[in-house]
């Protein structure tokens, strides 16, 4: 005697859900990347300049592995060995720290997050 069961709707429930996962990983990497752009721009706009070297040198980068997204922005003006973007950023012995990158960074924290968990509601 087997006993078996059937449920009503199933494949239609796993194809929302499946269609729901397939759209996640997208927008959050969307997600990532706008935000990571934005935080750039951002730390060019504080970055405290007189000829714009550590402006021009405050880029991002952005890897993609699988369900792994990230984005990065650095601030390395290098002027022979001397990294003029550091030492803004955490100041010397002669410098305060100006912190235009952790400026940009908690700017952008809060909406960061706020939209990846609307990106993970709606999916």
């Amino acid at each position: 005697m087997s006993s078996g069961f059937r449920i009503e709707g199933a494949d239609k429930f796993i194809s929302v859900h499946t269609n729901k996962l397939t759209r996640v990983p997208a927008a959050a990497r969307e997600l990532v990347r706008s935000t990571t752009a934005s935080t750039q721009a951002q730390a060019a706009r504080l970055a405290p300049v007189k000829t714009g070297f550590l402006r021009r040198n405050i880029d991002i980068s952005f890897v993609n592995t699988g369900l792994v997204s990230t984005g990065t922005v650095t601030g390395n003006a290098m002027n022979r060995n001397f990294n003029y973007g550091y030492a803004q950023e955490n100041g010397t012995r002669f410098i305060q720290p100006k912190l235009f990158m952790y400026q940009a960074y908690q700017i952008h924290k809060e909406v960061f997050i706020r939209n990846m968990e609307a990106v993970l509601e709606n999916a």
